[in-house]
């Protein structure tokens, strides 16, 4: 059963990164998470057309559809109705010795968890796999495998699946017993300039490992300045997308900027053959503010249908050339 909801979870995040912080969920999220990704899943499927587009997608995969089906027959919890935000966290550290990471994602909607725990109950598979009990008067659904995902419900409203020290670090925070990512100052200050009225949006720290590796690379090399990173992506009548970068210091951005520009020149220069994608190129503004470096790309969503269908054309044609050409070769 919780291989279930984490699959029904999956799909949803799975889907919507390829199409806001709230306040109560982003107090839950523990000290130790270095990157935080949240997904306003009821502004998606306020959209007729996303709505369309996932049904499909889970009428794709017989497995997805028939786990989707079972989950909200028993439960009475169906993500498409009940379900409003998702909060992933992570921390940048990884052990190879634990056995599971600190990870997990919180869950904001309308729960029935005494109808969902029951449910389990009554799966003799899902009986074999986890066991239902409480943890510091929450319930909880504990798998025999550790490996497995943990889940736990907060109150009616919010639960928490994910990797058993992601789980209990969420339970310490709301126990009072943890702190949460406010405690962080320089992350949570980088948290508060996301923008919360997007459709997707997120933050995280740039590995020390990953800077040191662009240190290597000359023209990369001013870019080890950045700390942090923020984003946000909207779909509407335009598509938005925003990036952010959180300079050390004003005196770096100036080359941080040089170096980005640089990138961006030599894009448009690849993209010479392809006009499509040179046209979307060219849509990119880079900025700075202070100590944050910004690139932001905003394409009105009958353009990008416009530039799709062109790629489909010119693909379509260099297969029918392609195909003309092996014919040529055969009859020589």
């Amino acid at each position: 059963m919780i291989r279930k909801l984490w699959l029904v979870t999956a799909l949803l995040v799975a889907f919507v990164s390829t199409s806001a912080f709230a306040g109560d969920l982003l107090k839950l999220i523990p000290q130790e998470a270095d990157f935080v990704i949240q997904v306003n899943v009821n502004k998606i499927l306020t959209s007729p057309e996303a709505k369309k587009a996932l049904l499909e997608n889970l009428e794709k995969s017989p497995e997805q559809k028939a786990a989707f089906d079972e989950f909200v027959k028993n439960t009475g919890f169906n993500p498409m109705e009940n379900l409003n935000q998702i909060m992933v966290f992570s921390s940048g550290s990884i052990d190879p010795k634990k056995p599971s990471q600190m990870a997990g994602a919180v869950l904001d909607g309308k729960f029935e968890a005494a109808k969902i725990l029951e449910a389990i109950t009554k799966d003799e598979k899902a009986k074999a796999e986890v066991e239902i009990t409480k943890i510091d008067g929450f319930d909880a659904v504990v798998p025999k495998n550790k490996k497995d995902g943990y889940g736990l419900f907060i109150d009616d409203a919010t639960a928490v699946v994910g990797a058993e020290e992601g789980v209990m670090k969420v339970k310490d925070v709301k126990a009072g017993k943890g702190k949460s990512v406010e405690s962080k100052k320089e992350f949570f200050d980088i948290l508060q300039k996301v923008d919360l009225k997007t459709t997707v949006s997120g933050a995280g720290l740039i590995p020390a490992d990953l800077k040191e590796k662009v240190k290597a690379n000359p023209q990369a090399a001013p870019l080890a300045a950045l700390n942090y990173f923020f984003f946000s992506f909207n779909h509407g009548e335009n598509i938005d997308f925003n990036f952010n970068g959180e300079v050390d210091k004003k005196e770096n951005v100036e080359t941080v900027m040089t170096s980005l520009n640089g990138f961006l020149a030599m894009l448009k220069m690849f993209a010479g053959q392809a006009p499509e994608a040179a046209e979307v190129l060219n849509m990119i503004k880079l900025t700075a503010n202070n100590t944050t470096v910004a690139i932001n790309l905003s394409v009105p969503k009958a353009k990008l249908d416009e530039i799709k269908k062109k790629i489909e054309e010119r693909i379509k044609e260099m297969k029918q050339k392609g195909a003309a050409e092996e014919g040529e070769r055969k009859s020589e």
